[in-house]
Parts: structure tokens; sequence; C-alpha cells
């Protein structure tokens, strides 16, 4: 969509065009905005890092869909509790409780959508669909939005391929695509029942600070392996609440995100290194070189020893 000089986005009014294509507080942020309609733009995100600080201006009357692609990413809201969003996860919030939040990237990397909507802006007839769709923006905000609520919708079958076409969409048909797409989406969202949907949880910055520092105990040393029990103790925490808030914040049980994560550091110390394989293992806290070898190749798809070998000729 063409606009006049003078028409300003919504990243615009918002004031968050100033963190587009630079690094902010250490990560790298990239964000593409399409300026689909009057009062609707869609932006096309991509952060690599750890944090960002989310700051703009408080404006009212402005909702806020997010959909995850790939990666993950944490907001803290101004209240205090973080959500999370996992790929297909979908959360809807008015823009003026998240003016001064945070976003965190657990796995040091994420990719989404946002699409915002201004409620006294937009106007149906600019859509042939939408109109048709008879959908009222002000219906899906109490819904979704009601007393400042932020909503998170659980990845389902029905809307986990809806930009299953993004990466081949050539540059000059996206803004037809994203209107397709926006209809798509707000349709869904229309229609969903939410008093069958069990919505994804939402945790207090006290729970998601003891999980972080769990997170940075296991993997300080990865040599040692302490039990659920343990670490409940040892940081008053509930072993119930320490599962489940692990899993939401890191994407993964406990058990299975650390042993990727020690198979993707034996990959590196396979590459870089002289160690043995026997040497790597124990490092990582293998007594048995046989059951290394047996989780590494599960994870990797290759036994240690050829993943090295294959390393050094691919550098070659």
């Amino acid at each position: 969509m063409i606009r006049s000089d003078t028409e300003k986005t919504i990243m615009d009014k918002l004031d968050l065009t100033r963190i587009t294509d630079k690094k902010t507080d250490g990560t790298i942020c990239r964000m593409r905005d399409y300026h689909l309609f009057s009062g609707v733009d869609f932006v096309i995100n991509e952060y690599t890092g750890n944090e960002i600080k989310c700051e703009h201006q408080p404006l009212e009357n402005i909702i806020q869909i997010n959909y995850c692609l790939q990666g993950r990413m944490g907001w803290k809201l101004h209240n205090g509790d973080y959500i999370y969003l996992a790929e297909n996860d979908i959360s809807l919030h008015m823009v003026n409780n998240c003016a001064m939040s945070l976003i965190t990237l657990p796995l040091k990397y994420y990719k989404g959508v946002s699409i915002f909507i201004d409620l006294t802006e937009f106007d149906d007839n600019q859509s042939d669909m939408l109109k048709q769709l008879n959908l009222n923006f002000r219906q899906l905000k109490q819904k979704y939005c009601y007393g400042g609520q932020t909503t998170v919708l659980p990845s389902t079958d029905n809307i986990k391929n809806l930009f299953a076409m993004l990466a081949i969409v050539p540059e000059e048909y996206k803004p037809a695509y994203f209107k397709l797409k926006l209809e798509e989406l707000l349709l869904f969202l229309g229609i969903l029942d939410i008093a069958k949907i069990k919505t994804k949880e939402r945790y207090p910055s006290c729970t998601v600070d003891t999980i972080k520092r769990i997170h940075a105990k296991l993997v300080s040393n990865l040599k040692q392996r302490p039990t659920i029990e343990t670490l409940s103790k040892e940081f008053l925490i509930n072993t119930s609440t320490l599962k489940q808030a692990f899993k939401t914040i890191y994407g993964k049980p406990v058990a299975q995100y650390m042993k990727e994560y020690r198979m993707h550091e034996a990959a590196n110390m396979l590459c870089r290194t002289n160690m043995t394989v026997r040497e790597v293992a124990d490092a990582l806290g293998y007594e048995n070189q046989s059951k290394f070898a047996t989780a590494f190749k599960e994870i990797m798809q290759i036994p240690p020893s050829r993943y090295r070998s294959y390393y050094k000729m691919k550098k070659a």
C-alpha cells in the first residue's frame, strides 16, 4: 500500500523505528514494516541476542497481535508478569500494556510477526473480506484484552501452518500476501471459542528469575547432574513449578534441554579442541563413552568420531 509522506505508520507513532536494524542492548533487531491499511501495520521481527528493552509511546486503542515463527520470546510486561511465545503461539494485548517492558530471548533467537491495529483509524471498508466477515475489532479487544489483560494462545493444528509460504513469497507480493494472512488470522480469532481453550500460563518475575538462576547453575558445570529435587531445595521452589516454568521458558523439560545442550557443547569441543571422544564424554558428565556416543548420535544424527572427521573435511 502506498502511503502519503505525511501519513504515519503505527511503528512511527510508537517510535519503534528508532531500534529497527540496530544493535540494542547487545541484541540485533531487524524489523520490516508493511503498512497494509490505514490503521494496520504488519511487522516482521527478527531478534538475535539476549534481551531488548521495549520502550515506546503508551498509546491507547491499539491492539498488538504477535505470532511466533521461529525461536522463543519472553516478555516482561509492565505489571511484572512474564509471558512466553513458542513457535506458532499467538499473543494479544493493548500496546499501552507493554510501553515499558523487557523482551528476553531464552534461545538467543526469535522471528515472528507483529500486527498493530489502531481501533480509532481502521475502517473495515478498506477490506472487502473483513467487511463480509463483519468482524468487530472492539469485540476482539473485549474478548482477548479485557481489563488490560494479555492473552497467549498455544499453537493449534488450525494455525501452525498459517505462514508456511512466507519464505518463498517474492517481496513484491508480500503486501497482498500479508493482507490475506491478516484476514485469515482475524477470522480465526473471531470464531475461536476461547472458553474451550487453555491459554498459556504467565509467571511472576520472582519465579522467572529463579528458573534463570537454575539454568545458569546447570550450564555452568556440565559434569554435574543435580536432580530436580536437589534444585528444588536449593532454590526454594516447588518441584512441579520448577518443571513447568522451565519448560515454558526454555521450551523443553529440564532433562531433554540439558541433554541437547551437552551434545551441542560436545560438538563444539570435537571441532575446536584436540580432546578425545572419551575426554569430551568425561567433561560432560558421562562416565560411559558408549552412552555418550549414543546420546550424541541421537541429537546430532551422526557418531561423534564421524562428526569430527566431517567437520575437518568441510573446513578443508
